[in-house]
């Protein structure tokens, strides 16, 4: 049986299989597309299963990115993965995009980075990051989003050997003058928006099930805002009318 694992929470639109036994990875697939996910994403899961010489059948979880990232995405993947689950009778887990960056970074050097506090900075726009630290693997905090006041106050006292960044918005926070405020030089372990399939799956594969659906992390709202001082006026009666 295989666990098939889905992200569409940023520019990529990724699926994966794994051995749900052994955790071996079958297949990955990937591409980064900015926007249109709900198109492509079906077959996109079709060539990881083509590749991993699987079927639907044999799936027996659906592993899906909650977010933080883009709104549309992530209601692509989230809605794919409880359609497929309902489908297939099988049970569908989410998983951070922050966790997962998180993962990537303590892969990317395990005995330097693994005791480290991985602070985790995403890009949010808007002069505004995704933020969460992590300890062996574990949050720290609630995921949140915030400014590089906020950014400063959190790494104040700590020092390079202590904590190591990642994220897209690693470099951003450093060029705020972090080194010379806070005093300390902090390593980058990674730059990316987003972990890898490879490492949203791991991370999918040994997410426990829960018995509540996963539901999305936006931290914020949407940029699009209703619009405002388009009404029409409402039309004047037959009688109003004859009454002028």
């Amino acid at each position: 049986m295989v666990t098939l694992s889905i992200d569409t929470a940023g520019n990529f639109c990724a699926a994966a299989l794994n051995d749900t036994v052994t955790g071996s990875l079958l297949s990955a697939v990937s591409y980064d597309i900015g926007r249109g996910h709900a198109e492509i994403l079906m077959s996109v899961i079709d060539e990881a299963l083509i590749q991993a010489e699987s079927e639907y059948q044999d799936v027996d979880k659906i592993v899906t990115t909650l977010g933080p990232g883009s709104f549309t995405g992530v209601r692509v993947g989230i809605s794919t993965a409880r359609a497929i689950g309902l489908g297939l009778s099988k049970p569908v887990v989410g998983v951070s995009v922050l966790e997962a960056c998180a993962q990537h970074a303590i892969k990317a050097d395990n005995a330097q980075f693994e005791k480290r506090i991985i602070s985790v900075i995403l890009d949010a726009k808007r002069e505004e990051f995704y933020f969460q630290p992590f300890r062996e693997g574990k949050a720290m905090q609630e995921a949140r989003v915030c400014k590089i006041g906020d950014l400063l106050n959190f790494h104040e006292g700590f020092n390079g050997q202590e904590v190591v960044l990642c994220g897209s918005g690693a470099l951003k926070f450093l060029e705020h003058g972090v080194d010379e405020k806070l005093c300390v030089a902090f390593p980058i372990a990674h730059h990316l928006a987003a972990a890898p399939i490879e490492d949203v799956a791991e991370l999918g594969r040994n997410t426990l099930v829960s018995k509540s659906r996963p539901e999305p992390i936006y931290l914020r709202d949407a940029d699009a805002k209703k619009q405002q001082g388009f009404a029409i006026e409402r039309a004047k009666t037959h009688d109003a009318a004859v009454d002028s």
